[in-house]
């Protein structure tokens, strides 16, 4: 074995993965673990079998994944992680307590355990001063306690249904939605001992393996969320009524599990890119930050858009702290990752306000500026930052008095070349344009002729000149292009700039760009994509009446959260359910129940009716518009174009408004529909009732006479979107009448060319295939803060120990044992993110997103900066 602090082994073999081999375990831990890896495989293997696409194609793709945890177990975060966002299947399968990732987590809990108990690619555990992730007694002791509050409340929660009845398809009302509440934390309790023997084994490739995992899990979730727009509203529509999903399907019946995993895994991708010193690393890194800061804005979130400053200035603050502590600490320190390069300088506190202060500046400059000048004269202001972030530093190579020479000599050349500029753009159409273009290259070409090291007043002249003209041709733009308006809000706008950079010529101290470095080229691209950021905002505040309409009415949907989240405390009767809560997954039944009227949503079962299934669907008693309605669904190949006809086998007890439609539809907001409302009467029989007791009689035998339908819908258009935006076909069922039931026996669909359209129609597979979703009517369903979340399912009890869990992880990654951890500011800056968004949802009821909380806090507790890596065990 290597000596401790020695350079970590060669890898050789397979993959670079050392030499693999197979033992029977030798210590308790392994015992312990090849228990874990065959219990999470049973489970898992079941779970696979039982998948409602395929089974045999689950089953192998599960097994795949087992051999690639085995292999790797290092890097399981990876492995779970990075898919989390793309493999929620629910509108496909029907599954909803169930899903693809409990599939995955199981895989990688086998496989990497098996690895572990069987020494395959074994590495040597690494001394206890140097493993990753350790747990003091009491952090151990608070963890416990929080998987057995969370295990009390899913037996409370099986007891409030009525008992435990197993089901592959309940909904939100029955027994299985306590598991599907509750699973999240014990998915990551189950793997965390494996992760704890993996950073033990190798600390800092455990940790890469976590922020490599997160950050491919951000960019597959953001080009979601990039498809989607371009599929269904186009990239740069902002005023549709349009709130992007992406996949993430728990926002069937509304909710921010796509806001919640944003704010978990955007700082992770940001920290990457801070760090990172390769060119190509770089540029990936930062157009996976636009794209997902895209999906940010998309979102139309404002907890969103409050949550990403609360959360990255204290990242941005601990990261400087850390990088402070690393130079003062010498090239060697552990603090920051040997691979990122060498520490950057701390930037001066007085470039940090010329950096604020240019911020600012172009803010407020591009504000000013669109409100008058449009598209154009933003791009124009653009093209202004761009030339003055690429301002050479030979500039400030001459005396104070030289530079104070060429800015009042530049600012008089440039204003009589703007009033030339502004004459001519009035007798020649489209000059504007023109002349912005050669200002835009004049500068171009004295930024390419500059000598470093050349003292040249005359070049610092022809640079402010030139810089000043292109400030002068953006405000002709935005004048041609808005008038009057245009004029005078841009000219505000480029005074204010020309005063910025004078002032930054004249003292470089607030120049917030080394002139020197090898960092000089990654902060002015960071700056760039920041300016490209600011014009998004900018557009989508000033172009889209959708975002507008959402910021101008936050007072009024805060009451509406108040009054709701008022009446969900009510629900709480009595001290014990105070203390130890409801019972996990019984807010929507609860709220059903004992609610007000607008509470009661639609709901559907799955019956037996003598050998033959059926679905009984049911509407809501609160005011029933197109997006209220409760719907049943599934995903369907897209039809031939022309009519569709439907075969319908139902019994109802009255009358009944059933509305079917094919839309292409993602998730809740159906487009290009065709469809049909039809009135279906209860079969009732021939004869007059003769009394009261016998009209009660007659409607009791009609709900149980079974009638056939055969209904047109259509003519249908193409439907299935482009081939490189594609769209999601769904076909709807729902009710448009208060409270009515209907039962469905079965259902057929056949499109003009004959092709059967749905699956499982006659529900004998249960609700395999079908899915259910409430496009508008959402507040039902969520109590819509997370803290409110856990006390309603867990109590005090239960809100006590997270929280306590919480603080406690934001403290020791900031100021105890864990502030040094390469990862720590973005493990703090996802938890605040986390938790500005959950002041506004309840989040933890999506389970993928509270498996990455759960992760992020649980490994929070415990991670802890090391020197050195593990080695590899050497035969």
């Amino acid at each position: 074995m290597a000596a401790v602090g020695a350079a970590p082994a060669t890898a050789t073999g397979l993959m670079g993965l050392g030499e693999l081999q197979l033992k029977l375990p030798a210590t308790r831990a392994q015992w312990l673990a090849l228990v874990a890896g065959v219990g999470l495989g049973l489970v898992g293997a079941e779970l696979a079998w039982h998948h409602p696409l395929s089974g045999p194609l689950a089953l192998a793709a599960w097994g795949a994944v087992v051999l690639l945890a085995a292999l790797f177990w290092i890097k399981t975060p990876v492995i779970v992680l990075a898919p989390l966002p793309l493999i929620g299947l629910a509108p496909w399968t029907g599954w909803i307590t169930f899903e693809e990732m409990d599939l995955l987590v199981t895989a990688a809990g086998c496989g990497g355990y098996l690895a572990y108990a069987l020494r395959l690619n074994a590495r040597d555990r690494a001394p206890a001063w140097r493993h990753g992730l350790a747990y003091s007694s009491a952090v151990a002791v608070l963890i416990v306690l929080l998987g057995l509050s969370a295990a009390w409340s899913m037996k409370r929660g099986f007891a409030d249904a009525g008992g435990f009845a197993f089901g592959w398809f309940h909904g939100y009302h029955e027994a299985m939605n306590s598991v599907r509440n509750a699973k999240a934390i014990f998915l990551v309790l189950a793997l965390l001992p494996l992760w704890t023997a993996a950073a033990a084994a190798r600390p800092r490739g455990f940790s890469r393996g976590l922020l490599l995992g997160l950050v491919l899990a951000l960019a597959g979730g953001s080009a979601a969320a990039l498809w989607e727009r371009l599929a269904f509203t186009g990239l740069l529509d902002f005023s549709t009524d349009y709130r992007t999903t992406a996949l993430f399907w728990e926002m069937h019946v509304g909710g921010a599990a796509l806001d919640g995993f944003l704010v978990l895994t955007l700082p992770f991708a940001l920290l990457a890119l801070l760090r990172t010193r390769s060119p190509w690393r770089f540029a990936i890194g930062l157009g996976l930050a636009l794209l997902a800061a895209y999906a940010c804005l998309t979102t139309f979130s404002r907890g969103v858009y409050l949550a990403l400053p609360l959360a990255l200035v204290p990242m941005v603050l601990l990261a400087d702290a850390q990088r402070r502590r690393a130079a003062a600490s010498g090239p060697e320190s552990s603090h920051i990752d040997s691979t990122l390069g060498p520490v950057d300088e701390p930037v001066p506190r007085l470039a940090k306000l010329g950096a604020l202060a240019m911020a600012g500046a172009f803010a407020l400059a591009a504000a000013l500026v669109f409100g008058g000048g449009g598209y154009r004269g933003l791009a124009a202001l653009f093209g202004v930052m761009v030339v003055l972030l690429m301002m050479p530093a030979s500039l400030w190579l001459p005396g104070l008095g030289q530079r104070l020479t060429a800015v009042l000599m530049g600012g008089l050349l440039a204003l009589m070349l703007g009033g030339a500029s502004w004459a001519l753009s009035m007798a020649v159409p489209k000059a504007a344009y023109v002349l912005n273009v050669v200002a835009l290259l004049s500068c171009g070409l004295l930024r390419w002729r500059d000598e470093p090291d050349e003292v040249r007043p005359i070049y610092v002249l022809l640079v402010s000149t030139a810089w000043f003209w292109l400030l002068a041709t953006m405000v002709i733009v935005a004048d041609y292009w808005g008038g009057t308006s245009g004029r005078w809000t841009a000219g505000a706008a480029g005074l204010a700039l020309a005063g910025l950079w004078a002032a930054m010529l004249l003292d470089q101290r607030l120049w917030p760009l080394p002139s020197t470095g090898r960092a000089g080229w990654r902060k002015r691209a960071l700056l760039v994509a920041g300016l490209v950021l600011v014009l998004a905002i900018v557009a989508a505040l000033g172009g889209g009446g959708y975002l507008r309409d959402r910021v101008a009415t936050w007072k009024e949907d805060g009451q509406t959260r108040l009054t709701h989240w008022r009446e969900s405390l009510h629900l709480l009767h009595g001290g014990r359910q105070w203390l130890f809560g409801r019972g996990a997954g019984r807010f929507v039944s609860t709220n059903f129940y004992d609610g007000p009227v607008g509470s009661q949503v639609g709901d559907y079962r799955l019956r037996t009716d003598e050998t033959e299934a059926y679905l009984a669907l049911a509407a809501g008693k609160h005011m029933l518009g197109h997006g209220e309605q409760f719907r049943v669904s599934q995903r369907i190949a897209a039809p031939a174009p022309g009519p569709v006809t439907i075969t319908l086998v139902s019994r109802s007890a009255t009358d009944v408004n059933l509305v079917l439609q094919i839309c292409e539809k993602n998730l809740i907001y159906p487009d290009n529909c065709s469809g049909l409302e039809v009135t279906l009467k209860p079969l009732r029989p021939d004869h007059p009732a003769e009394s009261a007791a016998e009209a009660t009689a007659a409607n009791a035998v009609a709900m149980g006479n079974w009638q056939t339908s055969q209904l047109k819908l259509g003519p249908v258009p193409r439907l299935g979107g482009d081939w490189w935006a594609p769209r999601f076909v769904t076909f709807s069922m729902s009710l448009n009448t208060q409270g009515a039931r209907l039962d469905i026996g079965r259902i057929g669909m056949q499109d003009s060319q004959g092709r059967q359209l749905l699956v499982n129609g006659d529900f004998n597979r249960e609700m395999a295939r079908w899915f259910f979703s409430s496009d508008r009517h959402h507040l039902p369903w969520h109590i819509k803060n997370a803290a409110l979340h856990v006390l309603f399912e867990q109590g005090l009890v239960g809100l006590a120990l997270l929280g306590s869990a919480y603080l406690l992880a934001l403290v020791r990654l900031s100021f105890g044992r864990g502030r040094d951890h390469p990862l720590a500011p973005a493990i703090v800056a996802a938890l605040i993110g986390f938790g500005a968004v959950g002041a506004f949802d309840s989040l933890l009821d999506a389970p993928r997103i509270g498996f990455i909380f759960f992760t992020l806090l649980l490994l929070g507790l415990g991670l802890r900066a090391l020197p050195g890596e593990g080695v590899a065990r050497v035969a």
